[in-house]
């Protein structure tokens, strides 16, 4: 969903150091990182590597994983952010790869997801951004000590991307930009197969809706999901009530699952992050936590409750439930399925 941040003071230092001086910020092995052998588990955050060392020093947590979002009509290629993270020291970073040319966040939900031409699913299928995909693939290449998870066309089961309206194209699109990548032999790309948790639809709607989206196994590294209290009318939800949905998709995928997006709503904050730390701690085929307070797309058209706050420079008892849930996320547990894979596939 989201693109830019709400609050960028963690970027400019103005932040203080709000962690008691007997307090270390939580490390996570150097290898521990997503790349890792089976059981590894990870806390990220929605962050550019230079900004990392200010927002670790106010939250008292060090992530192991940075996530951005990149959009193909900007054209960039990811070396750039890449060589953020080689330089401090990150050893897994997940882009949200949106293949778009996004629309102002006032417009309207249905403004957002109309189809466009040039950029749709099928002409993506069809070759007509072959050059653009081969130039990213090749620099996410010149960095093998880095898991690059790319969050490719997230949330297609909703209606705010353009990406959302014809499910065999979807697959189609992605069969083929995955293609490439095994073509190249990227070996450190993952791909994560992202959807939205669908909180405000039935479930006997929203799971048979799900999976016609679903490109197959061995194309998937990861499933991913969208978990974030809205708050206000209507969006309010505890951490607890995302639980079957998520267990719904682990089940139905049989492939292990991140949290790509993680948010709440002021209100009530600290106790929805100490249950979904409890959540993680003890679930172990969630295999990351994204923690990510950037400006959310689906939320414009929605009556939500404060979602402007930051966790960095907060109060003691936020800043204790956010360093339980990164210590949950952390955390190793015994698992049968992990998520080291070759491009698109495997477990």
């Amino acid at each position: 969903m989201p693109a830019l941040l709400l609050c960028c003071g963690y970027a400019s230092g103005m932040f203080p150091n709000v962690a008691p001086s007997s307090w270390h910020p939580i490390q996570i092995a150097p290898d521990s990182h997503l790349g890792a052998p089976v059981g590894s588990r990870c806390m990220g955050v929605a962050l550019p590597g230079n900004s990392l060392q200010t927002w670790s020093t106010a939250t008292g947590v060090r992530p192991c994983m940075l996530m951005s979002f990149e959009q193909w009509y900007d054209s960039q290629l990811p070396g750039e952010k890449l060589a953020e993270d080689q330089a401090v020291g990150i050893h897994a970073e997940m882009f949200t790869w949106e293949p778009w040319k996004p629309k102002p966040y006032s417009s309207h939900i249905l403004v957002q997801g109309a189809i466009q031409q040039g950029i749709t699913d099928r002409e993506i299928a069809d070759g007509r951004w072959d050059g653009y995909i081969t130039s990213w693939a090749q620099d996410v290449a010149k960095y093998p000590h880095i898991t690059v998870y790319i969050r490719f066309a997230h949330e297609m089961n909703g209606t705010w991307y353009p990406w959302n309206h014809h499910p065999r194209a979807y697959i189609a699109m992605w069969k083929h930009v995955v293609g490439i990548f095994r073509k190249l032999d990227v070996k450190n790309a993952r791909f994560v197969w992202s959807a939205s948790v669908g909180m405000g639809i039935p479930r006997s709607r929203w799971e048979p809706h799900m999976r016609t989206y679903w490109p197959g196994r061995k194309y998937v590294s990861v499933v991913g999901a969208t978990v974030i209290n809205f708050g206000g009318t209507g969006h309010t939800h505890s951490a607890r009530q995302f639980e079957p949905r998520l267990a719904t998709m682990h089940r139905v995928f049989g492939k292990p699952v991140m949290l790509t997006e993680v948010d709440t709503q002021y209100k009530g904050r600290a106790g929805w992050i100490h249950d979904l730390a409890n959540y993680v701690a003890t679930t172990r085929w969630i295999k990351a936590v994204v923690w990510s307070q950037l400006l959310s797309r689906g939320q414009h058209d929605m009556q939500t409750g404060n979602m402007g706050w930051q966790v960095a420079g907060d109060s003691t008892q936020v800043l204790q439930a956010f360093r339980q849930l990164a210590a949950a996320a952390a955390k190793p547990l015994p698992s049968t399925t992990g998520i080291t894979a070759t491009v698109g596939g495997g477990s």
